[in-house]
This record gives C-alpha cells, sequence and structure tokens, in this order.
C-alpha cells in the first residue's frame, strides 16, 4: 500500500516544491518528520534540532564542592515490653 504524500509537496504556479527537509543520511526520497522542537528522520534515526532556545541545563559541581553535611539523630531506642 503506498503512503501518503500529502502536506510534504506545494505547488506554486507550474513549480512544484518540497515543504520538509529531507534526510542527509538517506537521501533525497526520505522526508524528516517535522516536530516541535525537532526534525527527524523514521527511516534511520538521523536528527536535528530546529535551532530553538537551548533547554537550560544545571552547571555542573566541581570536584570540591558538595552540599554540607547534615546531621542525623541515632535512631530512637525502642524499650523492651515487659
Amino acid at each position: 500500500m503506498a503512503k501518503a504524500r500529502v502536506g510534504l509537496y506545494s505547488v506554486q504556479g507550474d513549480a512544484l516544491s518540497r515543504t520538509h527537509k529531507s534526510c542527509p543520511k538517506c537521501g533525497p526520497g526520505v522526508f524528516l518528520a517535522e516536530h516541535g522542537n525537532r526534525r527527524s528522520c523514521g527511516r534511520c534515526g538521523y536528527s536535528e534540532s530546529k535551532g530553538g532556545p537551548a533547554p537550560k541545563v544545571k552547571p555542573a559541581k566541581s570536584v570540591g564542592e558538595s552540599k554540607p553535611a547534615t546531621p542525623r539523630s541515632p535512631p530512637a531506642a525502642s524499650s523492651p515490653a515487659a
């Protein structure tokens, strides 16, 4: 069964143009799927970012840095039942 190609091409006058990018690994016959923040190939798994704002990443801790130790209380002793 043939897959639908609706929306992958647009007609402007007598010219036919592609609306999606082609996969650089698979070649001009395979289109990249358009997602919110990336484009991906369903055939080979290639993925690229759309160039939006980069996600915020927490800076890595250096070796000398550590959280201050919090004192732990000893476990409560249970009294033996008589």
